[in-house]
């Protein structure tokens, strides 16, 4: 890899993994009980359950329920993870779309997220497998 393709910015981790599920209190009992996950936020229009894992988080969508239906893969048993979070650290967010555009990754979704520690720019890429990898990077968006 030259210099020229680096990326703008550091891979600072994974952010989170984002899990399909038939039953969210089965789930948030193994979580929480079998692998000593902490839940820290529900986000029931979308039927999803945030869990803190160390510094990462798992996150739950109960597709058995009509407002995780959004996350059912297309056929039985297509899939079980939805995509993967990935936390970059602070960059410059036209050097992280020319950097995409210029590998000719195109931006499937994005959104600004508001958390904790401020808000942050999703950009969902997909890979050459089609899998999807949502980049997270601070933002100063107001």
């Amino acid at each position: 890899m030259n210099a020229a393709s680096q990326p703008p910015f550091v891979l600072a981790g994974i952010e989170h993994v984002l899990l399909l599920v038939r039953d969210m209190d089965e789930a948030l009992a193994f979580y929480q009980d079998v692998i000593g996950a902490r839940l820290e936020s529900r986000m029931r229009q979308y039927g999803m359950a945030e869990l803190r894992a160390g510094s990462s988080h798992i996150d739950l969508v109960d597709t058995s329920v009509p407002e995780g239906a959004w996350a059912s893969p297309p056929v039985a048993g297509g899939r079980n993870v939805d995509h993967i979070g990935l936390r970059l650290d602070a960059c410059v967010e036209a050097d992280l779309r020319r950097h995409l555009s210029a590998h000719r990754v195109d931006i499937v979704e994005e959104r600004v997220n508001e958390e904790p520690g401020g808000r942050s720019l999703s950009l969902y890429v997909r890979d050459p497998s089609d899998n999807v990898v949502e980049l997270m990077a601070p933002t100063a968006h107001p």
